[in-house]
């Protein structure tokens, strides 16, 4: 996973070290999104889908 990691630009609190803020670019991260921006929610949409 490390390897998608493309470019890290520290945001905010340095002075935290590893726990300051940070944003970065990934390529590639596989990943499984279940919430969106408006709202919906994987898990329980399914639970409810195979429930019936």
């Amino acid at each position: 996973l490390a390897k998608t990691i493309k470019k890290v630009e520290l945001m905010s609190f340095e002075d935290l070290g590893a726990e300051a803020i940070r944003a970065l670019e990934v390529v590639d991260f596989p990943a499984i999104v279940i919430n969106d921006t408006k709202g919906r929610d994987l898990y329980v949409e399914n639970v409810n889908k195979y429930r019936k």
